[in-house]
């Protein structure tokens, strides 16, 4: 596993960075991670930048497709030349038509080429003058791929079910092999694990020449995902980030909703706790679908204030795992709180009482069942207290919020 700047010191900053090696062309690159991990955002904000530079300065094309929505091979082959002869006319004058057009399959580019489906008759003069700067734009384009060229592959794993993965990867290596490109295939294998495991294990070996797996630190994600348009955010930054590593969560598309909802709410912020328990309450939501209300809760000797999940989330567990962490102390990790709590469970009950018995079973099965998310309560909601009580309706507004998706006039500081 590699972080960010190990990557991008291996594409573009080492000794022989990767993608400045003659003799890597030819080849398949494929960058792996987690879903979420931000490898797309790396990609984008790390590495395109300057590699786009350069491959101007050498007449080569950079092209950037995302396999999402391709029905097809043909479809897909079509939009790199597409792309590639976009690129090259960039910035510059052309004789040809800068105007975007449709490529459509081109076995031979000459006589016969088709142009939206129709095949044109070479000795139509006005159509021939059209179907040769076609077959211009194709083969400028494939003249800046090759030899040097880059073509990057995103969302392989949401590919259409009507390309074959086989036929798809015989098409990327046909293609790299031809052309001698630099290939890069940005995915998560973890999906392929589930779906077409072996016919991706076998392709893969067979196929690309390098592997980097992307496991960036939480400070690296988050530094990539914030500096892409949330610069209004700064004065709340170290505090949003604070409150995400208190999640534990290392996800780009969490981060995204997390920041866009303090965005949001940034013009209603009275006190930088608010925004703090608004990344909690995001994350729960999102990873989860949960939205807690606090409240005061009084019994016996215990007054405190319990985070109230939905009703079909027992109330004794929730005293429970108030009791736990108040005996324990200090942080507990998933296995150990897990352990502790149904210690305490099985307090409550006796056990010579039938009823007892099949309730404690009940409210062990539950926790069993719900072990993440009551883990994320005790973390969230328990651990540090995060909620006084005077804060329960600034809470509770937060929650509206985050649920809703809207932030009611009403709820927002006069």
């Amino acid at each position: 596993m590699a972080n960010q700047k190990d990557i991008k010191q291996y594409l573009l900053e080492g000794s022989k960075p990767y993608l400045k090696q003659e003799n890597r062309n030819g080849e398949i690159l494929m960058l792996s991670g987690v879903w979420g991990s931000g490898k797309t955002h790396f990609w984008k904000n790390d590495i395109e930048e300057t590699l786009i530079a350069e491959l101007k300065e050498k007449k080569k094309s950079y092209v950037f497709v995302s396999l999402y929505g391709k029905d097809s091979i043909e479809e897909l082959q079509n939009e790199i030349y597409q792309l590639s002869y976009n690129f090259s006319i960039e910035e510059s004058s052309d004789v040809i038509s800068s105007v975007c057009s449709v490529f459509t399959k081109v076995t031979n580019f000459m006589p016969k080429v088709s142009v939206f489906g129709l095949e044109i008759e070479l000795d139509k003069s006005a159509q021939k003058v059209e179907a040769e700067n076609i077959k211009q734009q194709i083969e400028k384009g494939i003249t800046q791929l090759k030899d040097g060229g880059v073509i990057c592959f995103d969302d392989f794993e949401r590919k259409s079910s009507k390309i074959d993965l086989n036929d798809l990867f015989g098409f990327i290596t046909n293609l790299t092999e031809i052309f001698k490109t630099k290939t890069i295939i940005i995915t998560n294998q973890e999906f392929f694990k589930e779906n077409e495991s072996e016919v991706f294990s076998r392709i893969k070996e067979k196929s690309v020449n390098k592997f980097l797996l992307l496991d960036p630190s939480v400070d690296e994600l988050f530094e990539t995902v914030y500096r892409e348009k949330y610069s209004e955010l700064d004065e709340f930054k170290e505090k949003i980030l604070e409150a995400i590593k208190i999640t534990d969560e290392k996800n780009a598309r969490v981060f995204i909703q997390v920041l866009d909802n303090c965005l949001e709410y940034k013009e209603s912020v009275e006190d930088e706790y608010e925004i703090f328990m608004l990344v909690l309450i995001t994350v729960l939501f999102v990873k989860y679908n949960i939205i807690f209300r606090m409240q005061i809760y009084n019994q016996r000797r215990l007054s405190t204030i319990l985070p109230i999940i939905t009703n079909e989330m027992p109330i004794n567990i929730i005293i429970r795992m108030h009791n736990a962490v108040r005996r324990r102390g200090g942080h507990i990790f998933q296995e150990e709180f897990l352990d502790i709590l149904k210690k305490e469970i099985s307090t409550e009950y006796d056990s010579e009482d039938q009823k007892a018995t099949d309730k404690l079973k009940d409210d062990l099965l539950y926790v069993s069942k719900h072990k993440d998310l009551l883990y994320q309560i005790y973390k969230y909601c328990i651990k540090n207290y995060y909620v006084k009580q005077n804060q329960i309706e600034i809470v509770n507004k937060l929650c509206d919020f985050v649920e809703s998706g809207i932030l009611v006039e009403e709820n927002v500081h006069k």
